[in-house]
């Protein structure tokens, strides 16, 4: 199998293990795609023995629902007892192929044709082992009608297990030069009979039609009724139709014979269509068949991929929405916004205040933005300042905004995937991928919620650097104007302002506190309203922009939205289509996109 029809072989194990795992039968759209894949599959090795073996032997294969004769016709082809009869419906299971004028390494060629079937001798078959098959070459009789070939004996491809073997009925079907329906009077006008009929047509192999078991008196219309149809449902002209009278015999192995005058019918039709035979057309049509169904074999998987880009759209809206909570109840709330403050506690350690330098000197030693792990250090620090009593932990705004989008996120997309999961109009591979994501949307939201706290903190800590960056800024500018600096130095130089900056670096004093601090009062006065006030403002609104880009960059979208997209793209697969494709059905897809 080369590389360009890889992903039939891919698509076929998608589907069987998909309707494998399905509680119930699967409906007759999934049936067809699932027969006409394996016939596909069978048909691209098919191919690869007429490239390589264009001289192999001639593939006769009789195929036909229950109780119809198949097995009685192979032995009449070959004059032999080869093939097994029996009463009981659903005798033959495996596919049994005989072969009359080739040696054995001749069938060792075809071998490769029935994969993943194995090769077994006609002693060792059993019933319960249905991946097993027959070929064995067999001494044609005297009166045969085919005195070199391959015939294939066939499972009934109608009764109720043969969802079980269909695939012996494809691989036969894909193998033949010459396809011949074998149907009695009684069976001709099932709807599996005009199904296969369907799907082998567009392969325009060589096709002969026996209906067997007929009364004289029921032949002409049996003809006349399944020409009818046959012109009814396809625009090619009617195969020959060889019609076999009801043969009683006293037990079931009796082995049957007919007057030449009725068996000139199938011996001259049968010489015809091996006139017929030609495999380079048959690869030609093997391509149109492949292209005919395409479209309904990578359905399930367009409609799963459907139903993951919903899910992306609405990780995307969610994401949307949380970036503007974030934006309204921190950055824009000016009782929680305490980031530029911060900045602010920054500038006054830059401001080398005398008689404190050396002490905020060392804290900068000690403490990186915002360490808040330092028991209290800070704490204590202004405490011993200030003469004021603080018992309450200081509040991270910051952390309790992200824990609440957090909730709110999930809370919005698990009622989104009820929604969607409990759709009744959606199609079956759109459901069955909601439904597996809303499961494993609740085992992984525990993991999910953990990875996106512990990164929230380790990205708030990388925009540390930025809010020192501000400080510097605002540094600079005041270095430009001696005057003003020396007026913010001298503004309440005292143990209070080491106390706040010493405070709010170490976690004792939380940022929003600052406000409320002669120091910090004093300096951000001075800031507002002197010549740098407009650039006070400027600076405050481009250190907003930058952490609502961080945190939507890095922990939104590179966090929270990555685990959840990623929760979508690893369901486990075996219930669906779609999951972790191959290259070769990656690039399929991308041609129907």
């Amino acid at each position: 199998m080369t590389d360009s029809t890889q992903w039939i072989s891919q698509l076929l194990q998608r589907h069987v293990r998909v309707l494998q795992q399905q509680a119930t039968a699967p409906g007759p759209d999934a049936l067809q795609a699932l027969n006409s894949l394996q016939l596909a599959d069978a048909i691209v090795d098919k191919r690869a023995l007429n490239r390589e073996h264009p001289d192999h032997a001639l593939q006769v294969a009789i195929i036909g629902p229950t109780q119809s004769g198949k097995s009685t016709l192979v032995n009449l082809l070959l004059d032999t007892r080869a093939a097994s009869i029996s009463a009981l419906a659903g005798f033959t299971v495996h596919a049994q192929g005989y072969a009359a004028g080739y040696d054995e390494d001749e069938l060792q060629r075809l071998t490769p044709m029935m994969d993943p079937l194995q090769r077994v001798p006609a002693s060792e078959l059993s019933a319960s082992e249905l991946d097993t098959y027959v070929l064995e070459a067999v001494p044609s009789g005297p009166e045969a009608l085919l005195d070199k070939g391959v015939v294939w004996d066939t499972p009934d491809f109608d009764s109720i297990d043969a969802g079980t073997y269909k695939r012996a009925v494809m691989n036969t079907v894909a193998i033949a030069d010459i396809v011949v329906l074998m149907v009695s009077k009684d069976k001709y006008g099932d709807k599996s009979v005009w199904d296969m009929l369907q799907l082998i047509h567009p392969l325009s192999q060589p096709l002969l039609v026996c209906i067997n078991k007929l009364d004289p008196q029921d032949e002409q219309a049996v003809l006349q009724a399944f020409s009818s149809r046959y012109s009814q449902q396809f625009d090619t002209p009617l195969p020959p139709v060889i019609l076999l009278p009801f043969v009683a015999r006293s037990e079931p192995a009796q082995r049957v014979s007919l007057p030449q005058a009725r068996l000139a019918p199938l011996r001259d039709a049968l010489a015809t269509a091996r006139s017929r035979v030609d495999r380079a057309a048959a690869m030609r049509a093997s391509k149109s068949f492949i292209e005919l169904h395409r479209q309904a074999w990578l359905a399930p998987l367009i409609e799963e991929q459907r139903a993951a880009s919903a899910w992306q759209e609405l990780i995307r809206s969610a994401m949307t929405e949380a970036e503007d909570q974030y934006s309204r109840d921190y950055l824009n709330n000016p009782d929680k916004y305490d980031t530029f403050n911060r900045a602010l506690a920054e500038l006054l350690t830059l401001l080398e205040i005398p008689g404190l330098a050396p002490m905020l000197s060392r804290t900068r030693q000690l403490v990186t933005w915002p360490a808040r792990k330092l028991f209290g250090a800070g704490r204590d620090a202004f405490d011993r300042h200030s003469g004021s009593a603080r018992s309450t932990a200081v509040v991270d705004q910051e952390e309790l905004t992200l824990q609440r989008i957090l909730d709110s996120s999930l809370v919005s997309l698990q009622g989104a995937l009820l929604d969607h999961g409990h759709g009744s109009t959606r199609q079956g591979s759109q459901q069955a991928f909601w439904m597996a994501l809303s499961q494993e949307f609740r085992l992984r939201e525990a993991p999910v919620r953990e990875t996106f706290l512990a990164n929230s903190e380790i990205i708030r800590k990388e925009f540390e650097p930025q809010i020192e960056a501000a400080a510097q800024q605002l540094y600079v500018q005041l270095q430009a104007q001696p005057a003003l600096l020396n007026s913010l130095r001298a503004a309440r130089a005292t143990a209070d302002a080491a106390g706040v900056a010493l405070a709010v670096k170490s976690g004792g004093l939380a940022p929003t506190d600052l406000v409320l601090a002669p120091a910090m009062l004093s300096v951000t006065t001075l800031l507002t309203e002197s010549a740098l006030g407009k650039y006070l403002d400027a600076t405050k609104a481009e250190l907003r922009e930058r952490q609502r880009q961080h945190i939507t960059t890095r922990l939104l979208q590179g966090v929270l939205a990555a685990e959840l997209v990623r929760l979508g793209e690893t369901l486990p697969g075996d219930a669906l289509y779609a999951q972790q494709l191959e290259p070769q059905l990656q690039a399929q897809l991308k041609e129907r996109a």
